[in-house]
């Protein structure tokens, strides 16, 4: 937006309090423009933003707009919103978020991470590294990095990393130099209808990088390394556990909460089958070595030296919601997690796993009546390295409410499905009361889901501690 006075007036974010719609209005702000936003409850993303300085209103009334010039929406904002419906008949000009999101990248050369797993972790890998290095990026990302407090910072070069997001289409649009994609999964059919307008989009998002661009492709998943198959005018540089990577991953090894790898180089700025050892993040799970993966294969293109890379991984702070350790109390140690999606479930409890010495103890807050409808199946299959399960009502995220579902049923099939433990709560408000039943010294307790129950993990460890202490 360097072509564009700051003078251009107000400009006003409904719904400002979405991950996505805070990054760039926080972006924006810091570049000196007018910034207002609405939104219809506080959260930790508004109560930041207004502490920066931002007007912003709790609530969506009409005069809200008032001396407002420009208006940006996202995909979760309904035609009749009262802001949006007073907007128009104003006649404000009505961004997209995507649009506006790609006027920041348009001057900047950027690195767009896509995917349909991985995507907020691989961009804050790729932020850390290219930090590492001195290169000093902007980022826009669709999570809290631990490292900055925030989902945005503005960098004062020329490299900018966002997350791109899949879930309306408009991640096409983004004028990126390079973009990664982490995998692809079935996941927001509810926009794409079919699976293949799904891998359509990915093919065209990797298709609209310049000639002298590259596209990062984790080939480990079916559908990716397919698409490489279809790309046949654009580099590509592909990474993974599977033998055929460009970058290749072995010996991996869990050793104190710390994950060790090695990558041979077969394809890009580094001799052939150069061997890099002991490369350590402080993470675990293999998706996460895929995920650190994506960030070496773009941080060697970019020239950035071994001991950088190196130290920017082991030096990684990780990800708010991702694998997040909230609290631990008698040694029961409380885990906050952003899965919600069945590969993203069986991935986080697989890496779990790794680092559990007692039980593994799972509350699943559903997310979305028709990601449950779609993957029904999946989702029924994905505990099984649950130890207990108990599963909560389901966040709608504004759906309406599917009456053929609901928590008890999603129960009953999975303890048909062979699983012995598992359970609904007989009263939500008082979780700590059933888990602080079962719990003893070395189990985990990991919180799963997009919606609310994040909130829960990270109240509860106070009154749990109390019902534990009279325990153990």
């Amino acid at each position: 937006m360097k072509n564009f006075s700051k003078d251009i007036g107000v400009i006003h974010f409904i719904g400002i309090g979405g991950i996505g719609m805070s990054g760039i209005a926080e972006i924006l702000f810091n570049l000196g423009y007018k910034v207002s936003g609405s939104d219809i409850t506080k959260s930790s993303n508004v109560d930041r933003l207004k502490k920066m300085g931002i007007k912003i209103f709790i609530g969506q009334k009409s005069k809200n707009i008032d001396n407002v010039s420009i208006i940006v929406i996202s995909s979760a904002i309904k035609e009749d919103n009262v802001e949006l419906v007073a907007g128009a008949l104003n006649k404000i000009p009505i961004v997209r978020r995507a649009d506006m999101l790609a006027e920041l990248m348009r001057f900047k050369k950027s690195i767009s991470i896509g995917g349909s797993h991985g995507k907020t972790t691989t961009t804050s890998f790729i932020s850390s590294l290219l930090e590492g290095a001195k290169l000093d990026p902007t980022v826009v990302n669709g999570g809290i990095i631990e490292a900055y407090g925030t989902n945005a910072r503005l960098g004062k070069s020329d490299w900018m990393v966002v997350e791109a997001d899949e879930s309306d289409g408009t991640f096409i649009k983004l004028p990126s130099t390079y973009v990664v994609i982490t995998n692809i999964d079935r996941e927001h059919i509810d926009f794409y209808k079919t699976f293949d307008n799904l891998n359509r989009a990915f093919r065209n998002f990797v298709e609209n990088i310049p000639f002298y661009g590259i596209a990062f492709i984790c080939i480990d998943s079916p559908d990716s390394e397919n698409l490489c198959k279809d790309i046949k005018y654009r580099k590509l540089i592909t990474y993974g556990f599977n033998k055929k990577s460009d970058l290749l991953v072995s010996n991996v090894k869990v050793l104190n909460y710390l994950t060790y790898f090695d990558i041979t180089i077969k394809k890009g700025n580094l001799s052939k089958n150069k061997l890099i050892k002991n490369l350590a993040i402080p993470i675990p799970g293999e998706h996460n070595i895929r995920n650190a993966l994506a960030a070496v294969a773009v941080a060697l293109e970019l020239g950035i030296k071994e001991k950088v890379i190196k130290d920017s991984l082991l030096n990684f702070k990780g990800v708010e919601r991702r694998f997040s350790f909230v609290g631990s109390l008698k040694n029961i140690k409380i885990i906050d997690d952003y899965a919600h999606h069945p590969t993203e479930i069986k991935n986080t409890l697989k890496a779990a796993k790794l680092l559990c010495k007692g039980k593994l103890i799972v509350v699943f807050e559903p997310h979305r009546y028709t990601r449950l409808i779609d993957l029904y199946d999946e989702f029924i299959n994905s505990f099984s390295d649950a130890d207990y399960l108990y599963v909560t009502k389901i966040y709608s995220a504004g759906e309406k409410k599917i009456k053929d579902i609901n928590e008890k049923i999603i129960v009953n099939s999975i303890k048909k499905n062979g699983h012995k433990n598992v359970y609904c709560f007989k009263d939500e408000n008082y979780m700590e009361v059933e888990l602080s039943k079962i719990a003893t010294s070395k189990d985990f307790i990991i919180f799963l889901g997009a919606g609310s129950i994040s909130k829960k993990a990270r109240s509860m460890q106070k009154s749990m501690l109390k019902i534990i202490n009279n325990k153990l």
